[in-house]
């Protein structure tokens, strides 16, 4: 039953907690209004008040992770440290942690890879909302390999490095049963985890920006004018 009572404000709040975890678990196309009102003790009418239809408190929920999700952190210390080392470190490791906090930003990787899977009109938004990230993430990693943000070997480092992060959170029901001794709510495991991609990354950044500089050093050998 609805409480009238509430504040809209507060209603709001647990009309968008409840989507997301029904659209985690099955989806935009197979959540229904009904299933997340119930959960969030809320009037089916009030999702028409807030949101407009389905496809507006979805957008919203995805907005609403993206704004505390791990990608955040790039507008954070991590984007204005001067060593890219250090803030790729706290990029990886805050992604992770910020992974688990309040469970709300855990919805997003199981939202996405349904989202992934069968796109919505919301992805135009979503994508949009990660664009500044995707450009300081480049930014971070362009430094790390002494080539531009918008060089193609720049972007295929930063996919790298998020497939690897995503695995974790995306991947976690295979893990589970692949690697039982793991447990990625433990913080040590995450800051294992961490640091591993951490190392891994930077010794596959460090042998590209070493085969750069090398193939320049070629070039000026073959066109000693230029």
């Amino acid at each position: 039953m609805a409480n009238d009572q509430v504040s809209p404000d507060v209603t709001r709040d647990k009309i968008i907690g409840s989507a997301g975890e029904v659209f985690a678990e099955v989806g935009f196309h197979n959540a229904t209004i009904r299933e997340i009102c119930s959960r969030a003790g809320a009037n089916v009418a009030a999702v028409n008040y807030h949101f407009r239809d389905k496809l507006g408190l979805y957008t919203e929920v995805l907005a609403s992770c993206l704004v505390t999700h791990p990608a955040a952190a790039l507008n954070g210390k991590s984007a204005h440290s001067s060593d890219p080392k250090t803030a790729l470190k706290m990029l990886i490791s805050g992604w992770f942690e910020r992974n688990h906090e309040n469970g709300r930003p855990a919805w997003l990787a199981r939202i996405m890879a349904h989202e992934m899977a069968n796109p919505t009109a919301a992805l135009d938004r979503v994508t949009e909302s990660m664009r500044a990230n995707y450009q300081r993430f480049r930014a971070i990693v362009g430094k790390l390999i002494g080539l531009s943000p918008d060089d193609p070997r720049t972007r295929m480092c930063v996919h790298s490095i998020v497939g690897q992060i995503l695995h974790y959170s995306q991947a976690r029901p295979t893990l589970e049963r692949l690697w039982p001794d793991l447990n990625l709510d433990d913080p040590e495991w995450r800051r294992a985890i961490a640091d591993h991609i951490v190392a891994f990354s930077l010794a596959g950044m460090e042998e590209i920006k070493r085969e750069q500089a090398e193939n320049t050093t070629e070039e000026i050998k073959d066109n000693p004018s230029t």
